[in-house]
């Protein structure tokens, strides 16, 4: 007997809003998992509701992922039974091949139309689709609250037997690919990036890190007469110089420029009453730390000193500065150019260089445990093992080393130059 067509075509029509729940209730789980919280965090500040309204759902993620997924299993259910019913009733010739195109045909369906398509879409619009369908699932939460409480209870017994006490937080190396990923997708600029990064290590960077080696340094004497300060003002630039006793590990205050010059000016004999006190601070202290230091103690210079009480250098406000936004140039600096690339491809590199970014530059590969020192410099006393002369050199990975500019005590520059791999076979 055939089957009555009208009960047939509205079971299509149902099974065609099941489909449309599903494809509902799969976009409302990828929205909800996707959408951008600073961004809707925004939005609600600024007084949109339906923001405000999927960050109070959100809280309640599990009442809402609940609700959701009762929501999809009963359609999906509803529309799989439904669907055989009416392929059955269609085609009479056959239960089994009734059933079996039944369950390919709602397969295929679901798969289609209630799970990939939906996500797909939820995903690229998660903000928009979020706040559309808040009002409605927040209803659907109210309605299902009895079935939300059964399974609610059955979950968080789980949660108990498998939670840990231990805080999913974000660490810097986490947050750093954050960063890349929003560079990459146009949401930061380059240098937005650059800055946020140097930010999230900024906690990591000790004095020992940043400061000027004692070599370095420029300072004077206490009893140095005051012309020749005034000239060594006038020649560096410097608003800050050093004042050391007997010599360069004791130093005893630091004088301003701006007193200095009050007191030449007023033809005093000495620069005694217009030495400040020092800041002395250790290697390993934190930057913050070393930052809210300054601060109260309203200096500008701190004298760094080893653990022997010698002094190792000196760091200033600019240079902690530097750290998060790069290379300050004033009008007085000399800007230098560590590396100078020559016309065959070498190159001509300072030795006070940053290790770190020297290997960087060149792409060397240098293991975590390796004991590398700070500098360029450092490097090249520690693979000649002896103070070198012009011409020595070595080969490390794929660069050869050679000394260019020696100075008294230090290696000045190096001639550095990349070795390909045809260079490496015929040697």
């Amino acid at each position: 007997m055939d089957p009555d067509p009208e009960p047939n075509n509205m079971m299509l029509i149902i099974m065609f809003v099941l489909l449309a729940l599903s494809f509902f209730f799969s976009s409302v789980e990828t929205s909800f998992s996707s959408f951008n919280k600073i961004r809707m965090k925004n939005l609600a500040q600024n007084g949109n509701k339906r923001a405000n309204l999927v960050l109070k759902l959100d809280d309640k993620y599990d009442k809402l992922i609940t609700t959701i997924l009762i929501g999809n299993n009963i359609v999906n259910i509803a529309l799989s039974s439904i669907a055989t019913i009416y392929f059955v009733a269609l085609l009479t010739t056959s239960e089994e091949l009734s059933a079996t195109i039944s369950t390919i045909i709602t397969t295929v369906a679901v798969l289609l139309v209630g799970e990939i398509t939906p996500k797909v879409i939820a995903r690229e619009k998660a903000d928009a689709f979020a706040m559309a369908y808040a009002p409605i699932i927040k209803a659907l939460m109210i309605i299902l609250t009895p079935f939300s409480i059964i399974f609610g209870a059955w979950s968080k017994l789980w949660h108990k037997m498998f939670h840990s006490e231990e805080q999913q937080a974000f660490t810097e190396d986490e947050l750093i690919t954050i960063v890349d990923e929003a560079e990459e997708d146009g949401t930061l600029e380059s240098n937005e990036g650059n800055l946020i990064r140097s930010a999230i290590e900024f906690n990591d960077v000790s004095a020992g890190d940043i400061l000027t080696p004692r070599v370095d340094i420029c300072a004077i004497s206490k009893d140095e007469s005051i012309n020749n300060i005034a000239k060594i003002f006038m020649e560096t630039g410097y608003s800050r110089l050093p004042v050391y006793d007997e010599d360069i590990d004791d130093i005893i205050g630091i004088l301003h420029e701006k007193d200095f010059f009050v007191a030449y000016h007023n033809n005093n004999k000495t620069i005694n009453k217009h030495i400040k006190k020092p800041v002395h601070v250790s290697e390993h202290i934190k930057i913050p730390d070393l930052l809210q230091v300054l601060k109260s103690k309203k200096c500008h210079l701190a004298v760094v000193v080893d653990e022997f009480g010698g002094t190792m250098g000196i760091v200033t406000m600019e240079d902690i500065i530097e750290e998060l936004i790069g290379d300050v140039w004033d009008e007085h600096d000399k800007v230098i150019n560590d590396y100078k690339e020559l016309e065959d491809g070498s190159f001509i590199v300072k030795c006070s260089t940053d290790l770190d970014d020297f290997f960087e530059r060149f792409n060397i590969d240098v293991s975590d445990d390796e004991d590398m020192p700070q500098t360029v410099n450092g490097f090249i006393m520690k693979e000649l093992e002896a103070f070198p002369e012009i011409g020595d050199g070595f080969e490390y990975q794929n660069l050869r080393i050679e000394i260019y500019k020696l100075g008294a005590k230090k290696v000045e520059q190096i001639h550095v130059t990349i070795i390909n791999d045809e260079e490496k076979g015929a040697e």
